[in-house]
């Protein structure tokens, strides 16, 4: 038996903030997870028109004063990823939205 549980969710700009080469979000953490976490699973939900479906990114990990390692690529709607914990990650280099858009990340359980 399975669970799905939210552990995050993050708003992203549908375009690199200003300043940044490929970073569209605040950053947000995975550290803290429900036992027997197997997998991540990654939803969106968009403000404009965009159809969530067709909106993809990747997942960078935050590191201060070095350069940002990408841990997903390739990031769709309902994608399942393995699991990454750490305290800071951002959406990055986001495709096919053209208005804001929100991510939630679940804990997928066994």
């Amino acid at each position: 038996m399975s669970a799905k549980i939210l552990i995050s969710s993050v708003t992203s700009s549908p375009t690199p903030q200003a300043g940044q080469s490929s970073r569209s979000s605040g950053n947000f953490s995975t550290d803290t997870l429900p036992p027997n976490t197997i997998n991540f699973q990654w939803e969106i939900s968009s403000f404009g028109s965009d159809d969530p479906n067709s909106i993809s990114f990747s997942v960078a990990q935050d590191v201060s004063g070095g350069s940002d390692p990408t841990i997903f690529t390739n990031v769709v709607n309902g994608k399942y990823t393995d699991v990454y914990e750490h305290r800071s990650l951002y959406i990055a280099k986001p495709n096919g939205a053209t208005a804001n858009f929100v991510v939630s990340i679940f804990a997928i359980t066994r």
